[in-house]
């Protein structure tokens, strides 16, 4: 496969990944270009057989855990700029709103399942790709999801609380 065009394929889903799990607007190019210089470093381990965004998810989430590490974690809640010029500003504006809702949730939840949740539930990757990414066994993941579902309904239901 070549890699320019795997790039040109999975960018915008691994730039929303980060999005998702995190990762300050102002790290998220350079996150990004991290994530794919460590693919084609590590582009032979890859097993062609399986499906690449799972792998690249997996890349992802280690290099945002060493950022982690490294750095203050934030709440993001800001959701970079990608709306249609077209598109109905109520419904924009409402979708933005619940993105930021989402994402301030996402962050009350620990490393583990944010990622779990995000991979699975919002990027629609199986539990058995998730499980691969993070080199998990699936009840593992599964319990993530479960768990994770449940927390993020009490953060959301809290910060709808604390809203003015």
């Amino acid at each position: 496969m070549e890699f320019e065009a795997l790039y040109r394929r999975e960018v915008g889903a691994i730039y929303a990944f980060l999005v998702r799990l995190g990762a300050p607007h102002a790290e998220l190019a350079d996150l990004t270009h991290d994530v794919f210089t460590t693919a084609i470093h590590k582009w032979s381990t890859y097993d062609t057989q399986r499906p690449v965004r799972p792998w690249l998810m997996g890349i992802a989430w280690r290099l945002m855990s060493d950022y982690r590490a490294r750095k203050r974690p934030e709440v993001v809640d800001e959701v970079p700029d990608t709306a249609d010029e077209g598109a109905n500003l109520d419904a924009s504006l409402d979708a933005r709103d619940a993105q930021r809702l989402l994402l301030r949730a996402l962050a009350h939840l620990d490393e583990t399942k944010r990622v779990a949740f995000v991979m699975h539930e919002l990027q629609g990757l199986s539990v058995a790709q998730v499980s691969e990414a993070m080199d998990a066994p699936a009840q593992t993941t599964y319990s993530r999801l479960r768990t994770a579902r449940e927390e993020l309904a009490v953060a959301v239901r809290r910060i709808q609380r604390e809203a003015p």
